[in-house]
């Protein structure tokens, strides 16, 4: 990116120097609460000095992105409405994907290029990733235990929403990991820390905020918002709520099945069948311990 985008830029006349560009990790790489899948995931931010007013349209800009890194056969580059995607593959599987959100600095404010390519909406939004990046990491380092929990929380997420196709249906990581912070409940015993207690009531907590709507005793809406503490201030279930309010109700009767299970782990003697009830949680690469003899 650093050797190729400016020499792209050039090409449209806008000027960029490789010094001028900043790069740098967000999301889970940055808060270290990575979990083992089989499609590696990273974000890694783009930040480039640009003046939004002369080049409003940050579709060309982040097409200049990928059209300086379409080089290499083992992998493909798209334009995505928040990123540009690249996915790696090996003998025609993909076992990697960098998200790469571009952001321009200008007039001391950042702005993220949104939009897909041939999108009829597109924006320079306000954002400031760096803040959030800073937040998060001071709510989350040094709580070990924590940031076990949002991978225990994210491994769920990923475990029921494995099949999912469709936009906007699958509850957000950075969602997922404020609701984490926000309800997380510390659990520890004489014997250290607790993870399965402190997992149960942390998703316990979570469950407790959603506000619930029935109608002839069927659950038909189930909405929960968690705003940014930085620009640009919006709420991150948003757009699965605008979305279909069904995804709410699938969200929160998961969570609350997955709370079922918990409490019954919790609450029965057996390490086996604790861990039996675990499984159903964090689905089968759980390693239940065997049965006492």
């Amino acid at each position: 990116i650093k050797d190729k985008f400016p020499d792209e830029m050039k090409k449209h006349d806008i000027e960029l120097k490789k010094s001028e560009i900043e790069m740098f990790d967000q999301g889970s790489y940055k808060y270290s609460t990575t979990i083992r899948s089989s499609v590696i995931d990273r974000d890694v931010a783009v930040m480039i000095p640009l003046d939004i007013e002369k080049y409003p349209d940050p579709r060309k800009i982040k097409g200049y992105l990928r059209d300086a890194i379409s080089h290499v056969a083992a992998r493909t580059v798209k334009i995505k409405e928040p990123c540009v995607n690249v996915s790696y593959y090996e003998n025609g599987v993909e076992w990697m994907h960098i998200d790469l959100p571009l952001y321009a600095k200008h007039n001391d404010k950042v702005y993220l290029a949104r939009g897909k390519e041939f999108a009829t909406q597109y924006s320079w939004e306000l954002a400031d990733p760096k803040g959030l990046n800073d937040d998060l990491c001071s709510r989350i380092n040094k709580n070990e235990q924590l940031r076990r929990v949002i991978r225990y929380i994210k491994k769920w997420r990923n475990d029921k929403y494995e099949n999912s196709t469709l936009d906007h249906e699958v509850p957000p990581s950075i969602g997922l990991t404020y609701l984490a912070c926000d309800c997380f409940a510390s659990s520890v015993t004489l014997e250290g820390e607790d993870d399965l207690v402190a997992l149960q009531q942390t998703m316990t907590n979570i469950k407790n905020k959603f506000a619930l709507t029935y109608e002839d005793g069927e659950l038909v809406k189930a909405e929960i918002s968690r705003y940014l503490p930085v620009e640009p201030y919006t709420d991150v279930f948003q757009k699965m709520k605008d979305a279909s309010d069904s995804y709410g109700v699938t969200f929160y009767k998961r969570l609350s099945t997955a709370v079922q299970n918990l409490t019954n782990a919790v609450n029965v003697e057996s390490e086996h069948d604790a861990g039996n009830y675990v499984k159903k949680v964090l689905g089968d690469e759980f390693k239940v311990p065997p049965k006492q003899t």
